[in-house]
């Protein structure tokens, strides 16, 4: 019984490991490779959650729009779009992470938005209006 549990405490380890790696990789690759006209937004990860197989992992990804966030009008209109972006590039962000990251088998990349930056900046305009 311990040695079921000592296996699956490893598991979850290596799942963290693997989904922080990823995290650097996918994040240096938005910064260096990925430069497509349809997006101009700087986009950074947030998080990245790996499966227990490693077969699958879900990126989510915030986004600023440079010229909005500077006039304090943030759309958050686009998100449908830059996630059909990203994710019809998968294959492309999966070819870079194979020479990034060592690994037996990269996992399948979806993505999802992670709109905590836009919140809290609501929040904080609402606050200083206060």
């Amino acid at each position: 019984m311990k040695l079921l549990h000592r296996c699956s405490r490893k598991r979850s380890y290596r799942s963290i490991r693997v989904s922080e790696e990823l995290k650097k990789a996918i994040s240096k690759i938005f910064q260096n490779y990925f430069h497509d006209p349809r997006i101009s937004f700087f986009i950074t990860v947030s998080m990245v959650q790996v499966s227990k197989d490693l077969s699958c992992a879900k990126i989510f990804v915030s986004y600023i729009n440079c010229n909005e966030f500077l006039k304090n009008n943030i759309q958050v209109s686009n998100t449908q779009v830059i996630l059909d972006v990203l994710q019809k590039s998968s294959g492309y962000i999966r070819s870079i992470l194979c020479k990034l990251v060592k690994l037996r088998k990269i996992p399948e990349l979806i993505f999802y938005s992670d709109t905590s930056l836009i919140e809290g900046i609501k929040i904080s305009t609402l606050l200083k209006k206060i």
